[in-house]
């Protein structure tokens, strides 16, 4: 793997679900084995290509943008939403079609729960790599599956962030110098914020650019907890490695994990979002994850 700033650059790919057409990027190798990535709530694959670009000598990459998020085009009503298992339907529908499995998943955030969720249904124990999953305290997903769920709602602190977010720009370059001096953005590793915004914004008509993932279907995302985490975790095959953040984990109930024999990883100086801090440090755990005998 390299170890400077040089990344391979990606393929674009679509692939049309029943109800619309999901996107991604790809970096493919038929001879390598097949590595699936999944963004975290609020992103897209493009954000990601610092991290995937370095494993791409060693990987056959694909890196769909999920409902609702980047160039993805399945549609995302945002008061209807109850779970992430719409995204590990899309991503199990999407897999079954490929010209052969994958051999590895791997992602962030809400994009490691699916990752987790979607590869529970399969047959094939491939391993995963999950980096800063949600893993939420028992309670939280009880009262996402009960009649008080509409209770959720406006109580989650960055879900009533997420539906005020600015969202509209006559232009990219404005959207790029106000993301470019927002406090989130000043720790990201040169060029990712670029890389973020080449899929992360839309042209929704002349001189009205906004952002791919609507504010309300990103604020519904944090809200729709109704996923059945512990299952999944009891029915996934394949090894599982987990990536914690130092500093605002979102890793909020650690013995759901350890009780389950899941090693967990600790990066050093990282937030949250540390695919985009230390892209270089992601790719290497990845690769490290992936290959570690189980156990």
């Amino acid at each position: 793997m390299t170890d400077t700033s040089d990344t391979a650059a990606p393929l674009r790919f679509h692939h049309d679900l029943a109800d619309g057409r999901m996107a991604g990027l790809a970096w493919p190798d038929p001879d390598k084995p097949r590595l699936v990535f999944i963004h975290a709530n609020g992103f897209c694959a493009s954000a990601y290509k610092s991290v995937l670009g370095r494993l791409a000598a060693e990987y056959d990459i694909l890196a769909p943008d999920l409902r609702g998020h980047g160039r993805s085009s399945l549609p995302a009503d945002p008061d209807r939403h109850r779970s992430w298992n719409i995204y590990a339907d899309d991503v199990s529908a999407w897999l079954d079609s490929l010209d052969r499995p994958a051999n590895a998943f791997a992602g962030h955030s809400m994009g490691a729960v699916v990752s987790l969720l979607a590869t529970s249904r399969r047959q094939e124990a491939a391993p995963l790599a999950l980096i800063e999953p949600v893993v939420l305290p028992p309670m939280v997903y009880l009262t996402a599956r009960s009649p008080f769920q509409r209770l959720m709602r406006g109580r989650i602190p960055i879900a009533a962030a997420a539906r005020k977010r600015f969202d509209g720009w006559e232009d990219r370059d404005g959207a790029f110098a106000r993301y470019a001096r927002h406090k989130t953005f000043r720790n990201w590793s040169e060029g990712v914020l670029a890389d973020y915004l080449e899929d992360g914004l839309t042209q929704a008509g002349e001189h009205d650019i906004r952002l791919a993932c609507n504010p309300m279907w990103e604020a519904a995302n944090y809200e729709a907890q109704g996923h059945d985490l512990g299952a999944a975790l009891r029915q996934v095959s394949g090894p599982i490695r987990v990536l914690r953040a130092e500093h605002g984990s979102t890793i909020v109930n650690k013995r759901a994990l350890t009780r389950r024999g899941i090693g967990i990883d600790l990066l050093s100086g990282a937030g949250h979002l540390a695919p985009m801090e230390a892209p270089g440090a992601v790719a290497d755990w990845i690769a490290a994850s992936l290959t570690r005998p189980a156990g």
